[in-house]
Protein backbone atom coordinates (compact mmCIF):
# COMPACT_ATOMS: atom_id res chain seq x y z
CA UNK A 1 0.00 0.00 0.00
CA UNK A 2 1.63 3.35 -1.15
CA UNK A 3 0.39 6.76 1.05
CA UNK A 4 1.66 10.15 0.47
CA UNK A 5 2.31 11.70 3.76
CA UNK A 6 1.78 15.67 3.79
CA UNK A 7 3.81 17.11 6.61
CA UNK A 8 2.83 20.40 7.82
CA UNK A 9 6.05 21.74 8.77
CA UNK A 10 9.23 20.25 10.16
CA UNK A 11 8.95 20.02 14.12
CA UNK A 12 11.03 18.39 16.89
CA UNK A 13 7.48 17.55 18.38
CA UNK A 14 6.99 15.33 15.38
CA UNK A 15 10.01 12.66 16.22
CA UNK A 16 7.87 9.79 16.62
CA UNK A 17 6.77 10.29 12.97
CA UNK A 18 10.15 10.89 11.71
CA UNK A 19 11.61 7.94 13.78
CA UNK A 20 8.71 5.22 12.54
CA UNK A 21 9.89 6.26 8.86
CA UNK A 22 14.14 6.30 9.41
CA UNK A 23 13.61 3.09 11.52
CA UNK A 24 11.94 1.40 8.84
CA UNK A 25 8.47 0.97 10.69
CA UNK A 26 6.13 1.87 7.48
CA UNK A 27 8.24 -0.80 5.52
CA UNK A 28 8.04 -3.79 8.34
CA UNK A 29 4.22 -3.28 8.50
CA UNK A 30 3.78 -3.58 4.04
CA UNK A 31 3.31 0.19 3.56
CA UNK A 32 5.20 2.46 1.25
CA UNK A 33 5.12 6.26 2.77
CA UNK A 34 6.58 8.63 0.75
CA UNK A 35 6.73 12.23 3.02
CA UNK A 36 6.11 15.18 1.30
CA UNK A 37 6.48 18.95 2.68
CA UNK A 38 3.37 21.50 2.49
CA UNK A 39 3.37 24.34 0.65
CA UNK A 40 2.69 26.26 3.64
CA UNK A 41 1.42 24.89 7.07
CA UNK A 42 -2.43 27.05 6.02
CA UNK A 43 -2.70 25.20 2.94
CA UNK A 44 -1.85 21.91 4.27
CA UNK A 45 -5.73 20.83 4.00
CA UNK A 46 -6.07 22.35 0.46
CA UNK A 47 -2.78 20.09 -0.52
CA UNK A 48 -4.91 16.99 0.36
CA UNK A 49 -8.40 18.12 -1.02
CA UNK A 50 -6.25 18.60 -4.42
CA UNK A 51 -5.24 14.66 -3.97
CA UNK A 52 -1.63 14.98 -3.41
CA UNK A 53 -1.85 13.46 -0.78
CA UNK A 54 -3.81 10.68 1.48
CA UNK A 55 -2.61 11.69 5.02
CA UNK A 56 -1.06 14.89 7.15
CA UNK A 57 -0.21 14.96 10.34
CA UNK A 58 -0.98 18.23 12.15
CA UNK A 59 -2.87 19.78 15.34
CA UNK A 60 -6.74 19.58 15.00
CA UNK A 61 -7.68 23.17 15.39
CA UNK A 62 -6.70 23.31 11.56
CA UNK A 63 -9.31 20.37 11.12
CA UNK A 64 -12.03 21.99 13.30
CA UNK A 65 -11.89 25.43 11.77
CA UNK A 66 -12.35 23.75 8.35
CA UNK A 67 -15.30 21.69 9.46
CA UNK A 68 -17.00 24.76 10.70
CA UNK A 69 -16.45 26.16 6.96
CA UNK A 70 -17.64 23.25 5.41
CA UNK A 71 -19.00 20.54 7.65
CA UNK A 72 -19.09 17.77 4.56
CA UNK A 73 -15.45 18.66 3.91
CA UNK A 74 -14.62 14.61 5.50
CA UNK A 75 -11.10 15.66 7.25
CA UNK A 76 -10.85 13.23 10.07
CA UNK A 77 -8.06 13.82 13.00
CA UNK A 78 -7.40 10.04 14.23
CA UNK A 79 -4.33 10.43 16.59
CA UNK A 80 -2.35 11.83 18.84
CA UNK A 81 1.96 12.46 18.43
CA UNK A 82 2.36 15.44 20.98
CA UNK A 83 0.85 15.04 24.68
CA UNK A 84 1.58 19.10 25.66
CA UNK A 85 1.93 22.02 24.52
CA UNK A 86 5.26 22.32 22.91
CA UNK A 87 5.79 26.18 22.51
CA UNK A 88 7.68 28.78 24.83
CA UNK A 89 7.51 32.20 25.37
CA UNK A 90 11.49 33.91 25.10
CA UNK A 91 12.43 37.48 26.24
CA UNK A 92 15.47 38.99 25.67
CA UNK A 93 16.29 39.60 29.19
CA UNK A 94 15.82 36.70 31.96
CA UNK A 95 12.75 36.75 33.73
CA UNK A 96 12.76 33.70 36.10
CA UNK A 97 9.86 34.80 37.74
CA UNK A 98 7.71 35.22 35.40
CA UNK A 99 4.09 35.41 35.24
CA UNK A 100 1.68 35.76 32.85
CA UNK A 101 0.96 39.65 34.00
CA UNK A 102 4.07 40.33 32.52
CA UNK A 103 3.30 40.13 28.94
CA UNK A 104 1.12 43.31 29.34
CA UNK A 105 3.01 46.69 28.53
CA UNK A 106 5.66 44.10 26.50
CA UNK A 107 5.42 44.15 22.48
CA UNK A 108 4.74 39.54 22.00
CA UNK A 109 5.37 38.09 19.00
CA UNK A 110 3.46 34.63 18.32
CA UNK A 111 3.57 32.15 15.83
CA UNK A 112 1.71 32.81 12.52
CA UNK A 113 2.81 29.66 11.04
CA UNK A 114 -0.22 28.04 12.75
CA UNK A 115 -3.28 28.45 15.28
CA UNK A 116 -3.09 26.71 18.15
CA UNK A 117 -0.13 28.14 19.77
CA UNK A 118 -2.30 31.73 20.28
CA UNK A 119 -5.45 29.75 20.61
CA UNK A 120 -3.78 28.02 23.62
CA UNK A 121 -1.81 31.25 24.90
CA UNK A 122 -5.30 33.38 25.02
CA UNK A 123 -7.00 30.72 27.12
CA UNK A 124 -4.02 30.81 29.85
CA UNK A 125 -4.12 34.75 29.51
CA UNK A 126 -8.08 34.78 30.14
CA UNK A 127 -7.49 31.79 33.25
CA UNK A 128 -5.00 34.40 34.68
CA UNK A 129 -7.91 37.05 34.34
CA UNK A 130 -5.94 38.72 31.75
CA UNK A 131 -8.02 40.37 28.69
CA UNK A 132 -5.40 39.14 25.83
CA UNK A 133 -6.39 42.37 23.82
CA UNK A 134 -4.29 44.01 26.82
CA UNK A 135 -1.15 42.38 24.92
CA UNK A 136 0.35 43.90 22.25
CA UNK A 137 1.08 41.59 19.28
CA UNK A 138 3.76 41.81 16.66
CA UNK A 139 3.30 41.69 13.14
CA UNK A 140 2.17 38.62 11.71
CA UNK A 141 5.17 36.36 11.03
CA UNK A 142 6.91 33.16 11.26
CA UNK A 143 9.22 31.86 14.17
CA UNK A 144 12.64 32.36 11.93
CA UNK A 145 11.50 36.21 11.97
CA UNK A 146 10.01 36.22 15.07
CA UNK A 147 13.50 34.59 16.45
CA UNK A 148 15.63 37.48 13.98
CA UNK A 149 12.86 40.17 15.29
CA UNK A 150 13.95 39.29 19.01
CA UNK A 151 17.64 39.27 18.63
CA UNK A 152 17.24 42.86 16.58
CA UNK A 153 15.02 44.05 20.04
CA UNK A 154 12.15 44.67 17.49
CA UNK A 155 9.85 42.59 19.90
CA UNK A 156 10.15 41.97 23.68
CA UNK A 157 8.82 38.24 23.67
CA UNK A 158 8.33 35.67 21.12
CA UNK A 159 6.62 32.44 21.35
CA UNK A 160 8.48 29.69 19.42
CA UNK A 161 9.06 25.83 19.77
CA UNK A 162 12.24 24.15 19.31
CA UNK A 163 14.70 24.52 17.68
CA UNK A 164 14.60 28.27 17.96
CA UNK A 165 14.42 28.41 21.93
CA UNK A 166 17.51 26.20 22.30
CA UNK A 167 19.24 28.13 19.84
CA UNK A 168 18.24 31.36 21.06
CA UNK A 169 19.28 30.66 24.66
CA UNK A 170 22.45 29.10 23.89
CA UNK A 171 23.42 32.64 21.72
CA UNK A 172 22.19 34.03 25.10
CA UNK A 173 19.62 36.30 22.63
CA UNK A 174 16.75 34.59 24.21
CA UNK A 175 15.65 33.40 27.30
CA UNK A 176 12.81 30.97 28.22
CA UNK A 177 9.99 32.96 30.25
CA UNK A 178 7.81 30.22 30.11
CA UNK A 179 7.26 26.72 28.80
CA UNK A 180 3.27 25.77 27.77
CA UNK A 181 3.76 21.91 28.43
CA UNK A 182 3.59 23.01 32.17
CA UNK A 183 0.23 23.85 31.95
Amino acid sequence: MAITLIENFRAVFYAPLYATAALGAYEAEGMEVKMKMSAAADKTLTTLTTGAGEVSWGGPLRIMAALDKDPKGGYVAFCEVVGRDPFFLLGRAPNPAFQLTDLIGKKLATVSEVPTPWICLQYDLRRAGIDPSAIERGPERGMAENAAALRAGEVDVIQVFQPYARNLTDEGAGHIWHAAAAR
